[in-house]
């Protein structure tokens, strides 16, 4: 299913899994599931969590991140990971669909986030007091992404594996945009990037208008903004359960 965006002229993509029987009872579940960083509805853990779900008699959508997998991008608005309007169209379409369908059901809408879906759950979660999710469930996805940027374990180990295969997605679909974006000494340092950090600020920040890394790392965490005299930040807004699911080793996102 496509969820038109028609104030950018673009579309996200749902892949959406019902049990077998398309029936969906009162009780039952339908999941917004949000997958990693580069990845989409084929990546193994999203198959087995649609799978378990499915067989349950629970409904699965995927948010596919816009320019991945299957999903296509119209115009020149690439992905980037501080942007939450995506998610919420993609919880109103399903909130929507619930209600007019079995407004009467009580069929819950719940949010599950992995990894960088999980950054982008939260954020979305802390930056709309009306959201339309009842739960969200959020998997080794940090809080505070501001602190990536000193996570030198992740930034050699790690990193570099995910960097090269971000960059090879974006600029095997999108290499036209990108270079009339970006001048050529920037094309350059984006294709030097070891790590993700580097190549956020090489390609996302000035792709996307971000003033410095600082502002789109602070826009892109649900705790980014949080100050601790004042108690204060976007936290502050969450409406909803929260579960937020971390290792403290976690070899790739900070907690």
């Amino acid at each position: 299913r496509w969820v038109p965006l028609p104030e950018e002229n673009e579309a996200i993509l749902l892949d959406i899994a019902f049990p077998d029987s398309m029936i969906v009872n009162a009780g039952k579940r339908v999941y917004l599931l949000l997958h990693g960083i580069n990845g989409d509805s084929n990546e193994g853990y999203v198959v087995d969590f649609a799978h378990r779900q499915v067989s349950q008699g629970n409904v699965v959508a995927v948010m596919v991140s816009r320019g991945l997998g299957d999903s296509t991008i119209i115009g020149n608005n690439l992905l980037h990971f501080a942007r939450v309007s995506d998610v919420k169209a993609a919880a109103r379409a399903l909130k929507k669909a619930i209600t007019t369908v079995s407004p009467d059901e009580g069929l819950l809408l719940a949010g599950v986030g992995y990894s960088m879906g999980a950054i982008t759950l939260s954020n979305y979660v802390a930056s709309d007091p009306d959201c339309d999710l009842d739960v969200a469930i959020a998997f080794s996805g940090a809080l505070d992404t501001t602190q990536q940027m000193h996570f030198r374990r992740s930034a050699s180990l790690w990193q570099p594996f995910i960097t090269k295969a971000m960059r090879d997605t974006l600029f095997s679909r999108y290499s036209t945009q990108i270079r009339n974006k970006l001048d050529l000494k920037q094309v350059k340092e984006v294709m030097k990037a070891k790590n993700l950090v580097d190549f956020d600020r090489s390609l996302f920040v000035p792709y996307n208008n971000f003033e410095s890394l600082d502002e789109y790392y602070y826009r892109m965490g649900a705790m980014s903004d949080f100050d601790v005299n004042s108690y204060k930040g976007r936290i502050g807004n969450v409406s909803i359960p929260l579960l937020c699911i971390q290792s403290l080793d976690d070899p790739i996102s900070y907690w």
